[in-house]
């Protein structure tokens, strides 16, 4: 997924080891770095939310 400019915002996130090794292998299973998969997943949740 490629954008128009620059992403230098940041936000960490602590997960245990295994639920990081889960969410890597969702996100490679779909196409998609862990990074791109945690951002989209995210994304739809706050509009599903903001309805």
């Amino acid at each position: 997924m490629r954008f128009s400019e620059p992403m230098d915002g940041l936000i960490q996130v602590r997960v245990a080891r295994d639920e990081k090794r889960r969410l890597a292998e969702v996100a490679r299973k779909r196409g998609l770095t862990l990074s791109d998969f945690l951002r989209q997943t995210a994304t739809e949740a706050a509009q599903r939310v903001a309805v």
